[in-house]
């Protein structure tokens, strides 16, 4: 689509980190922790249910794809690239935070994997895209429930 950020991306190839036969990634320029990337399938498609069983089976070695890029990359080089050539000032302020991060100097201890699944879920880019959010031991003060903080004070469900 000719006003798909995604598609954009994708044909500009600016800023690709990972590219299969279906899917293709990217560091997200709003990260909430260092190494924050997106899965996003080549075809213009806004849910997850519009997938083709064939890219369904492509996604999960996509995502273990861009694992072991997070793994192995730079947070520090990264965030300081991405602050020099910004995508916006909204942005250069999110990357500024992964500088200063618990994470930026060691490897993912975990991830939260996600999708906002309609705008009611909090999606704003109508292009299917797949979270992979690394988590660093210290990154929130509970972390108990994970995703389930989504809604204000239901994450902890041991309290």
């Amino acid at each position: 689509m000719a006003d798909c950020t995604f598609c954009k991306i994708y044909e500009s190839k600016q800023g690709i980190i990972y590219d299969s036969e279906h899917f293709f990634a990217q560091f997200d320029k709003f990260p909430v922790t260092p190494g924050h990337a997106e899965v996003i399938p080549k075809r213009h498609v806004a849910s997850l249910f519009e997938l083709t069983e064939k890219e369904w089976a492509n996604l999960q070695p996509a995502i273990s794809g861009v694992v072991k890029v997070i793994e192995a990359t730079n947070f520090e080089e990264l965030y300081q690239r991405l602050i020099d050539k910004p995508l916006n000032d909204k942005s250069v302020d999110f990357c500024k935070k992964m500088l200063d991060h618990v994470g930026t100097y060691k490897k993912p201890d975990a991830y939260n994997i996600g999708i906002n699944e309609a705008e009611a879920a909090g999606r704003t880019v109508h292009h299917l895209h797949v979270h992979i959010i690394p988590r660093f031991y210290g990154d929130v003060e509970d972390y108990i429930g994970g995703v389930r903080h989504i809604i204000p004070g239901m994450g902890n469900y041991r309290k």
